[in-house]
């Protein structure tokens, strides 16, 4: 278990998943603000534009989603959601005090899985019972009623791993792990179709099209690596960083930046070393075990 926190009370745990689990489990974050007193701002949640599937189960407290990229929100969230992948950056707020169960999914995973066409879930937080099938249902249910959160990972890593088997076969596996070397030919090779169903099969089983789960992939790549370097004692040095994460050149990853969290990196670092609204910017995957 790793925590992250600024704000010595206000509680981030982040466990990763284990053994073949992590291979569709990218983690689990636990969020706790009770008893912290927060002030108005720093009961928001930004959060980035995301190639992951995300469960979240609010224990206590409820979130309203209250801006997705420049255009405002009001969403009463439900209190068992699920988060699609996201091409926008956004800003929820904690209603109450929070304590939250989280758990990333690899979306291609996801979509083997709860057999949902994430087409339907994009840039989209839906009522998780609403969306997963038979078996997901009562995972949502198990999960919900369990004692604490090392039963409520216990009970996903079963599950993951009692419908997993037709996971290994799957080409997005691959093609997720290429991320900024991905390319169009490359993909119709590895799923045996042409261009346009590429771009079909992207966003019923992958949760985004092609150029934007690479543009994201990479990102989350790029994101890693400025955390490992901080944890170092090293200041980033953009241009350098952007010619080895695969980006054109700085300017490319300032765009980049702006697009998926809505700020340059060096104002996106500045902010996650400052607000406790940017608690989700300094999480880092933690090792596995």
């Amino acid at each position: 278990m790793h925590k992250t926190d600024r704000n010595p009370q206000a509680q981030t745990h982040i466990w990763p998943a284990s053994g073949q689990v992590a291979e569709h489990v990218l983690m689990y974050v636990v969020r706790d603000t009770r008893g912290c007193g927060l002030d108005e701002q720093d009961q928001l949640n930004h959060f980035p534009a995301s190639p992951f599937c995300c469960i979240t189960w609010m224990l206590e407290g409820e979130l309203c989603l209250i801006q997705q990229g420049k255009a405002k929100r009001d969403q009463r969230l439900p209190q068992l959601f699920l988060a699609g992948c996201q091409s926008q950056y956004g800003v929820s707020m904690n209603i109450g005090e929070r304590h939250s169960f989280m758990t990333v999914f690899y979306a291609d995973a996801f979509h083997a899985l709860f057999e949902l066409d994430l087409s339907t879930v994009q840039d989209r937080f839906v009522d998780a019972r609403a969306s997963m099938n038979s078996q997901g249902l009562a995972l949502l249910e198990a999960v919900a009623l369990a004692s604490d959160d090392t039963e409520r990972r216990q009970l996903i890593e079963y599950h993951v791993m009692q419908y997993a088997s037709p996971l290994y076969a799957n080409p997005w596996s691959r093609l997720r792990k290429m991320g900024q070397n991905l390319s169009l030919r490359l993909s119709c090779s590895l799923l045996g179709v042409g261009e346009r169903q590429v771009q079909r099969r992207a966003r019923k089983e992958a949760g985004l099209p092609l150029l934007g789960l690479s543009r994201l992939w990479r990102a989350k790549r790029s994101h890693h690596q400025v955390l490992l370097g901080l944890a170092q004692g090293h200041a980033p040095n953009w241009a350098e960083h952007a010619s080895t994460q695969g980006y054109a050149d700085q300017s490319h990853l300032i765009r980049d930046c702006k697009d998926i969290s809505g700020r340059s990196p060096q104002q996106l670092l500045n902010d996650a070393r400052n607000s406790e609204s940017d608690w989700m910017y300094r999480l880092q995957q933690p090792p596995k075990p």
